[in-house]
């Protein structure tokens, strides 16, 4: 189904350029984005976009003598299928759409040896570590207000969006590797984990960009 989407939207940002269609470049908080915009009727502009970006860390904390290293990777894509309305027929848009949301995340928390804390239990251990997984609801609703509007003449534009994704109760998974942990350990991290991510079940949404209509 992944393949799919992506199919469609790669199909569609690559159909020969015509009259009033707008092809935008954008930065957002879903990272960096591509979208065709077109017209429907003289009020109603639609748009499909892609949007990606990819960031990794490593960290190494100190804490009772003892060194952990915690290692993350963000990975985020997301497709995206909206409907613009311009009240008056003005820049200022209301927009609605579902986003393919497929942002996760993975880390792991190494410690150099000694104790290692799950759950909120100690295990004393030796080469062992922490993963965890991240990720949410494939598909999400979107609302937002923006400005930008497919120009009438071929040319430059501005666009910029403000909105919320609702991307649902954050999926979790926690797993101990190398050691043996008790099963009611392993729910309270998950437990843990999902309360602390719950508020990005709402996902603020900014995006500035600019584009070319033909």
């Amino acid at each position: 189904m992944k393949n799919y989407i992506l199919a469609v939207a790669l199909s569609a940002l690559a159909l020969p350029a015509y009259a009033d269609t707008t092809v935008n470049g954008k930065i957002s908080s879903l990272g960096l984005g591509l979208e065709a915009a077109f017209p429907v009727t003289q009020s109603v502009d639609a748009r499909i976009g892609l949007n990606g970006f990819n960031y990794s860390f490593n960290k190494v904390t100190s804490s009772n003598g003892q060194s952990t290293t915690y290692n993350g990777n963000l990975d985020m894509q997301s497709l995206q299928a909206l409907a613009d309305w311009h009240p008056w027929q003005s820049s200022f848009r209301l927009t609605g759409g579902l986003v393919y949301n497929n942002n996760k995340f993975s880390g792991t928390a190494q410690p150099t040896g000694g104790v290692i804390y799950l759950g909120g239990t100690p295990y004393t251990v030796g080469a062992a570590s922490v993963n965890a997984t991240v990720d949410f609801n494939k598909i999400a609703p979107y609302l937002g207000i923006g400005w930008g509007r497919t120009p009438k003449n071929s040319g430059f534009s501005f666009t910029s969006d403000i909105g919320v994704l609702y991307a649902g109760t954050p999926n979790t998974s926690v797993t101990a590797v190398n050691f043996i942990a008790s099963s009611s350990d392993i729910a309270n991290a998950n437990a843990s984990l999902k309360d602390a991510l719950n508020s990005f079940k709402f996902y603020p949404v900014v995006s500035i960009g600019i584009g070319y209509s033909f």
